[in-house]
């Protein structure tokens, strides 16, 4: 069977809404049958890698996907395809929002959209908490990250201490721990010297403009959420929630016409922090000068600070997922860190909730779309739009 051509790249990315779980289940359709190209046990153990690393796990699949077929520079391709289409709507909707997203009738319909989303992230939410938050330690972690965020507690600390606790406090009755391996270690090497152009990156921007610059803070904001992002693209949005109303590029109220966006639009949910980054830049708040120059800027950035290191990350790791996995100090740091980010979700969708402009519309709204989430009865961007529908008209 020949390996997917850039066409198949491209459909999918013109064609995969919705967020990584209907992407995901996307991609098995049409790679393991009737394609052929994986067989279904191949497949789920490259998911459980892109599960295990931080970062959008959709596009992670696919970058892996691609690798397997023919190579790294293939999966580069089929990354920036996957990505493209996805960026190009971002954009438009972003440039529309600046424009008209305080008309009144437009207002209304993102009212109603995103209480949509905030029942889409709460079945998320729920989701995640299940297949994360596994044992007694891992919950106390989710429930005291879920607390601390509505607190105020940064997303660092809290993700920083649970995977020192996870690392270094072992049951009394565990065995002798076997050697890291030295395939683990290669590969572990190989992710640290890839990820290095980032990071250098980052750093010479500090160097050059400052950390208060807003280019750097977008920079930083953008490589921190995926690095961190144990859990997938939600526990990343997470952290760009938390950053984004601290830095004043979008108010917490309005975080979810950002969410609206990244599932409405084809491609990685990651890319609602474009958004976030073209309409930051769009007012003048990256430190260059307001309009096009810095709504580019602020579309362009996150994207390469997002999908090159979670690109560089899957293709490190491809080779050795399973021995990642049964590394038990490993498994078990990134286990806290990923119940940590289950409870970052949770406290997304509870900032959501408390932050309703109109309680006794969203709420409804919020609690039908959780129901057509959880049932799968609909497609996401349907649940979205028949909420930006009601939103709508309610306030004609």
């Amino acid at each position: 069977m020949s390996p997917p051509t850039w066409r198949f790249w491209l459909t999918l990315g013109c064609t995969s809404f919705g967020g990584p779980g209907p992407q995901i289940a996307e991609l098995e359709r049409r790679c393991v049958a009737p394609l052929g190209w994986l067989e279904r046990p191949q497949f789920l153990r490259a998911l459980g890698l892109c599960l295990f690393l931080p970062g959008p796990e959709a596009q992670q699949l696919v970058a892996w996907i691609a690798w397997r077929s023919a190579g790294w520079r293939a999966a580069v391709v089929a990354t920036g395809l996957f990505v493209l289409p996805g960026l190009l709507a971002c954009g438009a909707f972003a440039w529309a929002y600046v424009n008209w997203g305080r008309l009144p009738l437009v207002e209304g319909a993102l009212l109603g959209a995103r209480a949509a989303v905030v029942g889409v992230v709460g079945v998320a939410a729920f989701r995640l908490l299940a297949t994360a938050a596994t044992d007694v330690r891992r919950r106390w972690a989710a429930g005291l990250a879920w607390g601390g965020l509505l607190l105020g507690v940064p997303f660092l600390v809290l993700a920083g201490f649970a995977g020192l606790w996870g690392w270094f406090v072992r049951p009394a009755d565990e065995e002798p721990l076997p050697p890291v391996s030295d395939r683990l270690r290669a590969a572990t090497r190989l992710a640290g010297l890839r990820l290095l152009p980032f990071v250098g990156g980052f750093l010479l921007l500090w160097a050059l403009l400052g950390h208060a610059h807003g280019v750097v803070r977008l920079t930083e904001v953008s490589l921190l959420a995926v690095l961190l992002s144990f859990g997938g693209a939600y526990a990343a949005l997470g952290y760009w929630r938390q950053r984004a109303d601290g830095q004043g590029w979008l108010a917490e109220s309005k975080f979810g016409d950002a969410m609206v966006v990244g599932e409405a639009t084809p491609g990685p949910l990651l890319l609602a922090g474009s958004f976030i980054g073209f309409v930051a830049g769009w007012h003048g708040q990256l430190g260059l000068a307001a309009g096009w120059l810095g709504g580019l800027v602020g579309l362009l950035l996150p994207v390469v600070f997002t999908f090159g290191p979670s690109t560089v990350l899957v293709l490190s790791f491809a080779e050795v997922a399973e021995e990642g996995v049964a590394d038990r100090p490993l498994h078990d740091a990134i286990g806290m860190v990923a119940a940590v980010a289950a409870g970052a979700v949770g406290s997304l969708a509870v900032g959501l909730v408390l932050r309703m402009d109109n309680l006794l519309l969203g709420a409804p709204l919020a609690l039908g779309a959780a129901w057509a989430s959880q049932r799968r009865s609909l497609p996401i961007p349907a649940i979205i739009s028949l909420g930006a529908l009601v939103g709508f008209f309610a306030v004609r």
